[in-house]
């Protein structure tokens, strides 16, 4: 009985094509035909492509391609699954059961040792938060003490300071310097272009060109803007309109301070 691949190189053949001609006809490479017709099966990827290149090319040759299909199917099943002797049984012990097979799957997560995790985590990190805001407050500076009339502030508070007399040996290090007062707001609004220098207690906070509609806020006791285009700049002090701060084209100065402020150098 002719095996598969010689009925099919006879009927290619009889058709008297070569391989190349039969891959074109049938877009199966040329190998692929020639391991069909040696009967090299495993030369191909998988058995379920050698079904389908049997159906095609046998098609292509004129043949009837179920026999084919199912001589190839009785082979392939022939060499895939070898014969193996029944393994013996083992006896278990009566009144015992077997131990169940390993499981490979990871165990499960229970929702209790989650919460119990979550609640570990927020627990660190409210300790963190206390820790950090406890550090902060400690490394705050201390308030300086309030001195009236030159008298400590014990005495400033009986309203006796006529009766405290300073040492003779006090020297500049024991006078405590008076707290600052509070600092102000001034924002500044640039409704065209204008060159704008801005002095904060004595130190230049900002100097160069504001395009229109940049918006600046700057903090302190005395606050001096100077700005070539007076008509340019519109400000507001401690959140009060103070309106432009002069007229268009005017070279301007203007200081902002608190009324019945002081305010002491740095």
């Amino acid at each position: 009985m002719e095996t598969i691949g010689q009925q099919l190189r006879a009927a290619r053949e009889r058709k008297k094509v070569t391989f190349d001609i039969a891959a074109q006809a049938t877009k199966i490479k040329s190998e692929y035909l020639a391991a069909l017709e040696a009967n090299q099966f495993d030369k191909i990827e998988a058995p379920v492509y050698v079904k389908g290149f049997l159906r095609i090319y046998a098609q292509y040759l004129g043949l009837d391609p179920k026999p084919l299909v199912d001589a190839f199917l009785r082979q392939h099943t022939e060499t895939a699954m070898p014969f193996e002797p029944p393994q013996p049984m083992t006896r278990q012990p009566i009144g015992k059961t077997a131990p169940p097979p390993p499981s490979e799957e990871p165990p499960a997560v229970s929702p209790a040792l989650i919460v119990s995790i979550l609640g570990v985590v927020v627990v660190v990190l409210v300790l963190i938060w206390g820790i950090r805001g406890f550090w902060n407050w400690t490394r705050q500076p201390s308030q300086p003490k309030v001195v009236a009339n030159g008298a400590p502030a014990a005495v400033a508070a009986k309203g006796d300071a006529s009766s405290y007399l300073p040492p003779k040996s006090a020297s500049p290090a024991q006078i405590i310097e008076p707290p600052r007062p509070p600092a102000h707001t001034l924002t500044i609004r640039a409704d065209n272009v204008c060159d704008v220098t801005v002095t904060v207690d004595g130190e230049v906070k900002f100097r160069g060109r504001m395009p229109p509609n940049e918006v600046r806020k700057f903090d302190g006791n005395r606050i001096t803007v100077r700005t070539s285009d007076g008509g340019a700049l519109h400000a507001w002090y401690d959140k009060k309109d103070q309106g432009k701060l002069g007229r268009r084209g005017d070279q301007v100065v203007k200081e902002f301070a608190a009324p019945g402020t002081w305010w002491l150098p740095k």
